[in-house]
């Protein structure tokens, strides 16, 4: 006789960048272990590509691409699951930041919790994902997916941010045509990148350094000198167990 199988609870996600609703059941102890043990290896690759097949596995009914959905949807999703599976509450630590009247800062680092059910996709400053670069030239910008905005891990500031630019690529346009970014190798879309005008380079940074980004609302008040804080979380290692 076969052993029975235990009711999962599911749940209507709406994704509030997209509208897109979902329906979402918690982890299982089998994914609990595949983050595990992608969170003992230290190895990015291995925590995006868990990260990705996990949110892919919880999702029940609805159309989500992982590999091609805005990175930021993709967290939003996994930090809501980690919250239905795991628990709510996630014990944080932050620094002080009030400025005392000697006019030098707290600087205490104090526990603080937070509810991860208060999870929100930021886009306070959006910019239009049309750059135009001058004459009939302009670049057509999306977001970047997951694996590709999670991958980048140049020590160079620089060199990040020119890899972000390059995922974020739709098309290159001008008089004669438009030119997929898909049709074109990195190493040809980082020569067009790197031969930009710092004009036209800033123009097209101003758009990544503006990506929308899950934050989680949290007030906590400093057990030194009891300044009360109140910030946007968004330190994603803290939520990943």
């Amino acid at each position: 006789m076969a052993l029975p199988k235990i009711d999962i609870p599911t749940y209507d996600l709406t994704l509030p960048s997209s509208g897109t609703t979902l329906k979402v059941r918690p982890f299982s102890v089998k994914e609990e272990k595949l983050l595990l043990i992608a969170l003992e290896s230290k190895d990015s690759n291995d925590i995006i590509n868990t990260v990705k097949q996990v949110v892919n596995n919880c999702i029940v009914e609805g159309k989500f691409d992982v590999n091609k959905s805005p990175f930021f949807e993709v967290d939003y999703i996994f930090i809501f699951l980690r919250a239905k599976s795991i628990g709510e509450k996630v014990a944080v630590k932050l620094t002080c930041n009030n400025v005392l009247e000697d006019e030098t800062k707290c600087g205490n680092i104090f526990p603080a919790e937070l509810d991860v059910s208060n999870c929100e996709i930021v886009d306070d400053n959006p910019v239009p994902n049309d750059i135009k670069l001058g004459g009939d030239k302009g670049v057509k910008m999306k977001y970047p997916g997951y694996g590709a905005m999670k991958k980048v891990d140049s020590k160079l500031d620089i060199d990040r941010t020119v890899n972000i630019i390059i995922d974020s690529i739709d098309y290159i346009y001008d008089a004669k045509g438009i030119y997929s970014a898909k049709d074109h190798s990195k190493e040809e879309l980082n020569d067009f990148v790197m031969g930009l005008t710092e004009e036209n380079f800033r123009k097209l940074e101003e758009y990544v350094n503006n990506f929308p980004t899950f934050a989680v609302r949290i007030e906590a008040t400093c057990n030194k000198c009891g300044f009360q804080h109140k910030v946007r979380y968004t330190d994603f290692a803290d939520f990943f167990l």
